[in-house]
């Protein structure tokens, strides 16, 4: 694995911009050392919760002196020096990449490189995506969890980020999504459509595709479970081997949710023929109101349309409220087909205060247009 960075602009950082007045911060790598030694070992706990125990005995951390990309063995995370440089050094030697996202979850990735492509490879290039999209994926949970109070706002920066990356244009047009799916991997990458459309591509989408079946299984109820069981089911069975894109869909098939039993006939095709197989992007509006019964709860009305698509895209579309007090909840999802509405009306029952709004993808729940 390479996760290297982008460079807007140019070929190569400057690496003497901003050196002029001086630099106001440490230079020497080793004092910062235990902010990635903590943030690999928090990162152990939590995958093996969500994913499974690794083979391996013990992690070993290593300093290399390229800033551009980290890499994993069984047993060894290589990662860039300047992840050791503290945030004023790696601002003035011009290092602020991907917003400093790149930052907050290089050590993160490279870890969950121990899972993907370590323990559990991929059998070919179009198996690839897995193994980028899932380490990348794993990074997400790390800023969901390791920031306290942060931990929401880097959570859906990172999404936010990820999209944008994946809908973002080249100098020649081009869309990383519309390219080709991610199951083409690095074959994307040709003179016609620019380099770098793969790498934008099965990182980013790679992880999307991972979240999206992880919201998917989330209930208010029981919360990541099923997900947890689903992929500790993948890791077992694969450790030690290499899996296909198929051999992952097997497994997700014997974990659906009611809903998805439903929306796809007992099966997960529809979903990784649109997102794995294909390069759909729906684009998706919302209009409810808020009224009020004889009881004084709180009545919510709306209709989820959904377009640009083909007649046979299907979705399971989250629906969320903000409420009166500023929390979120998820009131369930709703089952969009081809080009077209789904409406409902639903009495909130015990909710007397008018929620602030209605919401479709508060976690970036679906890969979809902004728009």
């Amino acid at each position: 694995d390479f996760m290297r960075a982008a460079y807007p602009n140019e070929d190569s950082p400057s690496w003497t911009q901003g050196l002029e007045g001086g630099v106001n911060g440490n230079l020497n790598t080793v004092s910062m050392m235990k902010q990635p030694l903590a943030e690999a070992q928090f990162a152990i706990g939590l995958y093996t919760n969500y994913f499974g125990p690794l083979p391996f005995k013990r992690l070993n951390l290593a300093q290399q002196t390229a800033c551009t990309y980290g890499q994993s063995w069984p047993g060894l995370v290589w990662l860039p020096i300047c992840d050791f440089y503290d945030v004023t050094v790696r601002h003035h030697l011009g290092l602020d990449w991907q917003d400093n996202i790149y930052w907050d979850i290089v050590t993160p990735h490279e870890v969950a490189h121990q899972w993907w492509g370590q323990m559990v490879g991929f059998r070919s290039y179009r198996d690839q995506w897995m193994s980028e999209g899932f380490a990348d994926f794993s990074a997400s949970l790390f800023l969901q969890n390791a920031y306290g109070d942060k931990s929401p706002k880097k959570f859906m920066e990172f999404w936010d980020y990820q999209r944008k990356t994946i809908l973002a244009r080249n100098q020649f047009g081009f869309r990383p999504i519309d390219v080709g799916p991610v199951t083409m991997g690095y074959r994307l990458d040709n003179s016609k459509v620019g380099g770098n459309i793969a790498q934008s591509l099965i990182y980013p989408k790679g992880a999307y595709i991972l979240h999206m079946i992880r919201m998917m299984m989330y209930s208010n109820q029981t919360r990541d479970q099923n997900f947890k069981d689903t992929m500790h089911d993948f890791t077992s069975t694969y450790s030690g081997r290499a899996a296909t894109t198929e051999d992952f869909k097997a497994v997700v098939e014997k974990h659906m949710t009611v809903d998805m039993q439903r929306i796809g006939g007992g099966k997960m095709d529809w979903f990784f023929d649109e997102y794995v197989y294909g390069t759909a992007l729906p684009t998706y509006k919302l209009d409810s109101t808020f009224d009020k019964n004889a009881d004084g709860d709180v009545v919510f009305s709306f209709k989820v349309t959904q377009s640009n698509v083909d007649d046979k895209f299907r979705m399971l579309v989250p629906v969320y409220l903000e409420l009166a007090n500023g929390g979120v909840v998820n009131l369930g999802r709703v089952t969009v087909i081809g080009n077209s509405s789904a409406d409902a009306k639903l009495p909130l029952k015990g909710i007397k205060d008018i929620p602030h709004r209605a919401m479709l993808n508060y976690y970036d729940d679906v890969l979809a247009s902004p728009n």
